[in-house]
């Protein structure tokens, strides 16, 4: 998988810290899948319960973490990064895992 990154950054947004990471085991592609069809249900924003969305971020949060191999903590990851960010790396693993698909 070609690399993806993650970057931490300080309350002017100047990037203080940047996390790589080139591969994914098939269990974390099975889980960025259930996530991803998640953001999917949130996205068509059919009764949407702040649980619901709550639960998402957490499970996101998780899942970089795992991502990135623990390079960083849980409180780091929300103390650095913003929610654009968050979401750019989920859609950039996403989109990752869909071009290594495409070339089998």
């Amino acid at each position: 998988m070609k690399p993806v990154f993650l970057h931490f950054t300080d309350g002017e947004g100047n990037t203080t810290k940047t996390f790589t990471t080139c591969s994914l085991k098939t269990g974390m592609i099975d889980n960025i899948f259930d996530l991803a069809e998640k953001a999917s249900e949130l996205e068509k924003g059919n009764n949407i319960v702040l649980t619901d969305v709550r639960a998402f971020y957490s499970d996101l949060k998780a899942i970089i973490i795992a991502v990135f191999k623990h390079q960083f903590t849980f409180e780091e990851l929300n103390e650095n990064v913003e929610q654009e960010e968050l979401m750019r790396v989920f859609k950039d693993i996403s989109s990752k895992i869909a071009g290594e698909m495409r070339k089998k």
